[in-house]
């Protein structure tokens, strides 16, 4: 679908089995990328080598690595040491230098990488190149992801055609800044490494840093923006559609993420608006979106809107004016200005949370300032794979 994009996958048969767990996506020379990481102050080795690589100027043939089962997190010098010795090996395999290479890790954290078995996995992986599919991506990277998350859009202009595809990996330890667990997005368009990081940055904090499961925040969190520069449309004289395309691939990667979520059954869409800032609203939606008993709730199908409100007035923002809240639960209002509306029935409330996707809207004010956040329920079979995550 995107020329000049080579993957080759292939298993290490170890965690699971026989499934694809480890892949090599090589890049043309023309690429340029944008590449963002965990705010998290406890990095992983892969995306502490990361963050080095891409200070400097990375020209030519790229490739990046990712194997899942295993985040390489909690390793110490080992940890990086054995990253730096796969790198090495798909090097010498590639003749692609070191320092053109991208490490991606995802699974559990502070276990060593089992060398012999990745050595093997990544081995296979590059005599594969061009032989696996974007499908075969999506799936390899996945860990307790119960389906692989993959979304593709072509667009065309006039007789001109581009193509933008992304895959992503995560259910659980997701509340991502400034990326989300590891997702990667590729379009044949021609745009600017300059523009693409800035492009990148912007889509990522109303998709995936707008996006939570369970508050917590992963190691290893990593999101990859690549642009071949292959497609002959211009990008910069039709930006307002291909932003809008490339926004719309990273959303549907991000609901993908949380219906996905670790035993959730509902996805919650969270606005809201009217407060001084865009930042307010934010920690209102996440802090709602976050909140065990809204969570509950919505697993429940209890539309118990008291716990909004009240995980709204718990964010801790000094403009909360509980006179100027309105509350509504998909297209019915609750609250107006404060004050329970006369036309609210219970049965419209249960209506909406026996929907898969539950819409909340928060009016806090005049201004036009708004921020939407996704996030998922709180289910028993959430416990149930946390508890045993390991064994």
């Amino acid at each position: 679908m995107i020329k000049e994009i080579h993957i080759g996958c292939a298993s290490t048969n170890t965690h699971y089995g026989k499934r694809l767990d480890t892949t090599l996506v090589k890049l043309n020379s023309k690429a340029n990328f944008s590449a963002l990481f965990t705010s998290n102050k406890f990095k992983s080795a892969p995306v502490q080598i990361c963050l080095n690589q891409i200070k400097k100027k990375m020209k030519g043939e790229k490739i990046l690595a990712i194997n899942a089962g295993n985040a390489n997190a909690a390793t110490g010098r080992k940890g990086v040491s054995d990253t730096k010795k796969l790198i090495k090996e798909i090097s010498n395999l590639s003749n692609i230098p070191t320092d053109q290479i991208l490490p991606f890790s995802t699974g559990v954290v502070g276990q060593v990488l089992d060398m012999k078995s990745l050595s093997k996995g990544f081995n296979e992986s590059f005599k594969n190149l061009n032989k696996n599919s974007w499908n075969d991506f999506a799936t390899a990277i996945m860990t307790t992801d119960t389906k692989s998350k993959i979304v593709k859009v072509s667009g065309k202009i006039g007789s001109k055609k581009y193509h933008i595809v992304g895959v992503a990996k995560g259910v659980g330890m997701i509340e991502p800044n400034m990326a989300t667990t590891l997702s990667y997005i590729f379009t044949d368009l021609k745009i600017s490494e300059s523009f693409l990081k800035k492009l990148h940055k912007e889509i990522c904090d109303k998709t995936f840093n707008a996006v939570s499961i369970d508050g917590d925040q992963s190691p290893s969190d990593s999101s990859i923006l690549v642009a071949t520069g292959l497609s002959e449309v211009d990008a910069k004289k039709n930006l307002k559609k291909i932003k809008k395309d490339i926004y719309s691939v990273f959303q549907k990667l991000s609901e993908k993420l949380v219906l996905d979520g670790e035993g959730s059954t509902k996805l919650l869409k969270i606005t809201v608006k009217g407060l001084s800032s865009e930042s307010n609203c934010k920690k209102i939606a996440m802090k709602i979106a976050n909140s065990p008993l809204v969570k509950t709730a919505a697993f429940g199908e209890d539309p118990n809107w008291g716990r909004i409100i009240v995980a709204a007035g718990n964010a801790e923002i000094d403009e909360f004016n509980m006179e100027k809240l309105s509350l509504k639960v998909g297209k019915f209002p609750v609250l107006v200005n404060g004050n329970l509306s006369k036309k609210y029935k219970e049965s419209q409330g249960q209506k909406e949370f026996r929907k898969r996707k539950i819409n909340l809207e928060l009016s806090m004010g005049k201004s036009k300032h708004s921020f939407t956040v996704i996030g998922s329920d709180l289910t028993k079979d959430y416990i149930s794979i946390n508890s045993d995550y390991r064994s």
